[in-house]
């Protein structure tokens, strides 16, 4: 009786030490399992690297590339056809958000996909092109910024008529394959209407039809040429101020970054502040907010920039007032 139970107690000892030495492994097998992979998708029609300030914001904020944190690149290089592959491409690799660089970039990522949350960088008109239907409430899987730039382009045509007294005859250098620029067109024409100015679009669908734009630009001879913000018509924009200087003509664009350029005169939104409300929801979603919760936001940062060695090339005097509004003036 004693050797049984002395042989069930070894038994039941050795049961336990099994039991016991099986806890560690469970565990360590528990730290072990791999963690998530979050993978952000950039879709970008730009030559120039534009989401990089994005990237060092999210890297600022913690989200650094590595083995839990994957950022995959798409750039068009101008070339707004290899947009829809190239989104199809980052829904394939089910990315967890997907960043569209302006409107070519956002309505191929839309047509892409109604899952994955997008976010688009300085949208140009979002309701009037029908990326969403409100800005307050997007729906569905977009947010982003929202530029303002069709509704500033009254203001531009404004401080033309300041800098050119007798404007009568306005180019507008387009791209008609981006969705904003119907919009851009007709806040322009409607604040042309009154004053008697004709606007006269130079169009550039693509990189291959820069040295036709610029001859159109050189036989129409307008008295100032206004450019709209687009990825294909700011790849050319150095050609094209060198045209304009030429025919010492004046020149209006968007941001400061083409003033420092040699655009005569900017007024628009910041690129800082695009890429800081950007980063800001990437990081939202990431972190389990839902785009349709997020409302788009508008910029709400406008700058005034002035190139003054510009004016002096074409001979055009600056007015004080405007001078005096300038956020910056280049010397």
């Amino acid at each position: 009786m004693k050797a049984s139970l002395k042989s069930m107690s070894r038994a039941i000892r050795a049961a336990l030490l099994v039991a016991i030495a099986g806890l560690p492994l469970v565990a360590a097998s528990q730290a072990q399992a791999p963690a998530r992979v979050l993978r952000i998708g950039l879709l970008v029609l730009n030559t120039t690297p534009i989401e990089e300030p994005v990237i060092a914001l999210l890297r600022a904020r913690g989200f650094i590339e590595g083995p839990g944190f994957v950022i995959e690149r798409r750039r068009a290089e101008g070339q707004p056809e290899r947009l829809p592959a190239m989104a199809a491409e980052l829904v394939r690799l089910n990315v967890d958000v997907l960043v569209s660089f302006t409107n070519a970039p956002a309505f191929a990522a839309r047509a892409a996909t109604s899952r994955i949350p997008i976010v688009v960088w300085a949208a140009h008109d979002a309701v009037g092109t029908g990326l969403v239907t409100s800005l307050a409430r997007p729906g569905g899987n977009i947010t982003g910024v929202e530029s303002l730039a069709p509704d500033l382009d009254a203001k531009r045509l404004q401080l033309l008529r300041e800098l050119v007294p007798g404007l009568q005859r306005l180019g507008v250098l387009q791209n008609p394959t981006d969705p904003g620029t119907a919009q851009h067109l007709r806040h322009t024409r409607e604040a042309a209407q009154p004053a008697g100015i004709s606007v006269l679009p130079v169009e550039l669908p693509n990189r291959t039809e820069v040295d036709r734009a610029l001859a159109s630009i050189e036989s129409l001879r307008p008295d100032a040429l206004l450019t709209f913000t687009d990825p294909v018509t700011n790849s050319a924009l150095d050609r094209v101020f060198e045209v304009a200087r030429r025919q010492r003509m004046p020149t209006m664009c968007e941001f400061r970054e083409f003033a420092q350029r040699g655009c005569l005169v900017t007024y628009g939104a910041t690129l800082a502040e695009f890429n800081d409300r950007v980063a800001r929801f990437v990081e939202r979603i990431l972190k389990g907010a839902k785009p349709a919760d997020l409302p788009m936001e508008q910029a709400t940062r406008f700058e005034l920039v002035v190139n003054q060695k510009t004016a002096g090339e074409i001979g055009i005097r600056i007015p004080p007032e405007i001078l005096l509004r300038a956020d910056h003036v280049i010397e």
